[in-house]
């Protein structure tokens, strides 16, 4: 034992010469890695790429402070504290150690930062700068305020040392064990090597070397083999360095948890202890009893993570009106479900990386897995409470309450998850680009050509991209009824005859092409037009090219563009020449430095505006201007088009209506344009005309709509709003409650719903009456999907955004016997004669003729859709079935070709815009081993801490004897 003693001082005395190897050898190794290979290798593009916005600067900082942390320390030991090796480790495991981990930890570990981690983080962060300022200056007592912040930090520094200590010690095992075993293992490598070597051949080895060298064929190739082995030294040095390195940390991480917890207990005890010869010991454990009891408090609720609540109260059995008081709660608890594996390290379930090392040391299970379950629940704050299943669960629960996709609603959550880690999202324009500022029109034009009561409109627009990526740009607009669209093209200047044109494809071909192209692997220009409604449309084009930088294209900084050219013809109205109205834009913006010509004219218009609604005011009395049209079609058709005046339109008669009212969540905002609905038809339809009308209430839970033949028999105050239904949905559920009834309209009062809720080709019951959508609002859906799309066309019904403009258009169409669309009434029989007399409204009339041909069918056969879609060939046009694409290269027109020959060329899928996002890597989950935690951590706790405080007595008594 005397010698045991012995050994033990002498060692001790020796400890200056080793800390101060510790020091100055693993910060120069770190050094020359870092200036030698990570700074001309990446630095320089890392700086470029920051300030280029490719590299988010949360991680260039990050990763700057991980280098400017090792030459500061490096910097200030060798001038402060050289003479002073004791402090040299202080400063080396009680700053510069934790510090790095700090780091490391938040540039590869940490993406969103939450309440709870951010609080452990943060006091980590406090805590090490209270300890390198009493490593650096001591105890401040002279400074009131400031003594009073040292003892606060410090409090928190007693168990924060113990935290990080026990935390870290639960790798120290595993760590030492493979640096134990990978030693023993290298040294029996070398040591058999050396007993198997051939010692009696060293002779002849050496005879051929020198015979060899004294013949000088070695020097004409000497230059090339320097050569090559200059260029290759750099790379051995570099990777000699890193593996040093890596072996060198890994030792000294053995010995971190007690250094730490030692170094940080002393710091946090001496720093009391002078507190309290100044202010008192009470005070001293007043000030500690508040701070820990505080940061405890704050802990627990910041710790309370919100998807528990959530999946509770949507499990339970509560009321409508009960889940819509807590539908705050609800909202926060599914977005941190859907993005925990941003805000998170890793479920706790699927957190098993302390079971696997410990379980390769050949330990029993039941050892690794108790040591796997006390990590966790440490590191409580970092892990999801839940499965990696709630992603998809939370977006499917939160459209089921919201009535809307949880990328549209939150998308700045979403958005800002992303923006904390390196993923991107993807090249095509979803839910997540509504409204973002990728390309910036710099350019747009409209020309108008008014050819009498009509006119052909032109607009050219001109995009540059902002990003460092390829964008696709979209936009959801809506046209009146009766206009057709009768172009599309694409260039990279304003060169007509450098452009590509379009191609009248049937939707699904021209779909299924367009979605292929967009991919940032392999961008080819294509631009794909579609008619998605009664009179709305999406447009899109891919790709607008990057904007070229440094670091892509040398000093060349132009920025190419992308020019798109859009026609179509319309009929005259009062307010004048109707343009685009824009529903929803993806990834475009525009500015007020964006250029715009209005038939050659400068017009300034607010940013905030696409387009006008009208162009070139007409000031025409009376529409004196407008006229009869008939026009003999290429296709055999004979269509007139008569105008109306407001004398013209008359309110139906003797007519019974169904009106279908919506009660998913979304309509709760509408409750206002709902009540006045009701009144209108009071007051224009009941008390007149004898009309009547049934109310038919949808119902999340039920499968058949409830039924009001009195309209004042309903109370609108007593309706709950809630959860989602889609249009498929109320239409079957009307269906199963009318008992038979026969309508002569069907009316479904809605909002501009979510079209990206919508399902392919749903099933949808037979309509024998006109089917008529009310958005209620003022604002039109962006889209609908294909079958409910024919199921409006096909049963002679509409989209409107009021019901006094479908009653009155009802009412004139049955007094008239015509179709009635945009002021005008269209009537479409056989040609008399074969002979046409082009006026140039011949693409409106075909748009009219489309509408016609399906009418009267509950579903149109593939040889009726072919027939419709050869008019919209002929007449180059877009319809509900046939869109326009712009394709540039042979490849795309031989994919469309193929695509065109299919059986389902006119089945096209719904753009939901949800985007697949790439799952930050997850460190932590090898297997998925699943432990119940037991309620013994704390006793862990104090069993860790007792043994640091053996070490730290040990050390003292040591530093007292020596």
């Amino acid at each position: 034992m005397k010698h045991l003693k012995l050994l033990l001082r002498s060692l001790f005395n020796q400890r200056h010469a080793f800390f101060q190897l510790i020091f100055y050898g693993w910060n120069l190794i770190f050094l020359c890695v870092v200036y030698c290979g990570i700074l001309p290798l990446v630095g320089i593009w890392l700086i470029i790429a920051t300030f280029e916005g490719v590299v988010p600067l949360d991680f260039a900082l990050t990763l700057l402070a991980l280098i400017a942390v090792p030459t500061a320390s490096t910097f200030y030991g060798l001038k402060y504290l050289k003479n002073q090796p004791a402090k040299l480790m202080q400063w080396f495991y009680g700053v510069e150690a934790p510090l790095m981990t700090w780091c490391l930890v938040r540039l590869f570990l940490i993406r969103e930062l939450t309440f709870a981690n951010t609080l452990i983080l943060g006091t980590m962060l406090v805590c090490i700068a209270a300890f390198a300022i009493e490593v650096l200056r001591g105890y401040r007592g002279n400074q009131k305020v400031f003594s009073w912040v040292q003892a606060i930090a410090h409090t928190l520094m007693l168990f924060t040392g113990v935290y990080l200590g026990t935390v870290l010690l639960f790798y120290v095992l595993p760590v030492a064990g493979y640096l134990i075993g990978g030693t023993f293992l290298l040294v029996v490598g070398l040591v058999m090597e050396l007993v198997s070597f051939d010692w009696g051949t060293i002779p002849q080895v050496v005879y051929h070397l020198a015979r060899d060298f004294f013949t000088f064929n070695w020097f004409e190739g000497l230059g090339m083999t320097l050569a090559y082995l200059w260029s290759l030294g750099w790379f051995v040095i570099f990777g000699i360095c890193f593996m040093l390195l890596f072996g060198f940390s890994a030792a000294l991480f053995v010995g971190m948890p007690f250094a730490i917890t030692h170094l940080y207990i002393n710091s946090g005890g001496k720093i009391l202890q002078a507190f309290a010869r100044q202010h008192g010991k009470l005070r001293t454990i007043q000030v500690g009893t508040v701070i820990v009891v505080t940061w405890l408090i704050i802990f627990n609720v910041f710790n309370q993570q919100p998807q528990v609540k959530a999946f509770s109260l949507l499990e339970s059995s509560l009321n409508r009106s009960e889940l819509l008081a807590e539908s705050s709660a609800i909202r926060r608890g599914l977005i941190n479900a859907n993005l925990y594996p941003y805000r998170y390290l890793s479920t706790r379930e699927g957190n098993d990386h302390i079971y696997k090392m410990y379980n390769e040391l050949h330990l029993p299970q039941s050892v690794s897995r108790f040591f796997q379950d006390r990590y966790n629940q440490l590191l409580a704050p970092f892990l999801y409470q839940g499965s990696q299943g709630d992603v998809e669960k939370s977006a499917q629960l939160y459209a089921e309450f919201f009535d809307a996709p949880i990328q549209q609603a939150e998308r700045q959550a979403v958005r800002h998850a992303i923006q904390s880690t390196a993923i991107v999202d993807e090249a095509k324009a979803g839910l997540l680009n509504i409204d973002q500022k990728k390309v910036w029109l710099a350019k747009q034009e409209v020309k108008i050509n008014p050819q009498g009561d009509w006119a052909d409109v032109e607009i050219h627009e001109v995009y540059e991209n902002q990003t460092n990526d390829v964008e696709e740009i979209l936009y959801y607009f809506s046209l009146p009824e009766s206009a057709a669209i009768t172009g599309l093209w694409l260039g990279e200047s304003d060169n007509l005859a450098q452009r590509f044109a379009f191609q009248v494809a049937p939707r699904g071909a021209a779909q299924e092409v367009y979605n292929a192209q967009v991919e940032r692997t392999r961008p080819v220009d294509p631009a794909l037009l579609e008619q998605v409604g009664s009179g709305q449309y999406r447009l899109r084009a891919f790709p607008v090219p990057p904007k070229r930088t440094i670091s892509n294209n040398g000093s060349n900084l132009d920025t190419p563009q992308m020019h798109l050219w859009l026609t179509y013809k319309v009929m005259q109205q009062e307010q004048g020449w109707a343009l685009p109205k824009l529903a929803e834009k993806r990834n475009i913006f525009w500015t007020w430095q964006t250029k715009r010509i209005r038939n050659g004219k400068i017009k300034w218009l607010f940013e905030d505006a696409w387009l006008e609604n009208f162009g070139g005011q007409l000031n025409y009395p009376n529409n004196s201007a407008r006229k009869t049209h008939q026009l003999n079609l290429q296709n055999g058709y004979a269509v007139t088009a008569q105008p109306l005046s407001q004398q013209d339109y008359a309110l139906p008669q003797n007519q019974k209506y169904a009106l279908i009212l919506d009660t998913s969540y979304s309509m709760g905002d509408r409750q206002s344009e709902i009540r006045q609905a009701i009144d209108w038809w009071h007051k224009n339809l009941t008390s007149q005309g004898n009309n009547k009308v049934d109310l038919y209430l949808t119902d999340v839970y039920s499968a058949k709509a409830k039924r009001f033949e009195d309209l004042n028999s309903f109370n609108l105050n007593q309706l709950t709003f809630y959860g989602s239904l889609q249009t498929n949905e109320m239409l079957q559920q009307f269906q199963a409650g009318r008992n038979n009834q026969d309508y002569d309209a069907i009316l479904l009062l809605t909002d501009e719903g979510s079209y990206e809720l919508a399902s392919d080709q749903p099933t949808l019951p037979e309509m024998n009456a006109p089917l008529w959508m009310v958005h209620l609002g003022g604002k039109l859906p962006k889209a609908y999907e294909d079958n409910i799309l024919e199921a409006i066309q096909n049963s002679n019904g509409g989209v409107a955004t009021d019901i006094s403009t479908v009653i009155k258009r009802l009412g004139t169409e049955e007094a008239k016997g015509t179709l009635v669309v945009d002021g005008y009434s269209w009537t479409i029989n056989q040609a008399n004669s074969a002979t046409t007399n082009p006026q140039g409204i011949e693409p409106i009339a075909a748009r009219q003729l489309v509408s016609n041909l399906g009418q009267n069918k509950n579903q149109l056969s593939l040889q009726d859709l072919d027939t419709i879609h050869q008019i919209a060939k002929d007449n180059k046009i877009v319809t509900p079935y046939s869109s326009m694409i712009v394709l540039v290269n042979d490849q795309q027109r031989e994919q469309l070709k193929a695509a065109e020959a299919k059986t389902d060329r006119f089945e096209r899928e719904v753009e939901t815009g949800a985007e697949q996002l790439d799952t930050p890597f997850n460190p932590f989950e090898t297997t998925q081993v699943s432990g119940v935690p037991e309620p013994d951590l704390w006793i862990l706790l104090m069993i860790v801490t007792l043994a640091l405080f053996l070490v730290h007595e040990f050390s003292s008594t040591s530093q007292d004897q020596g």
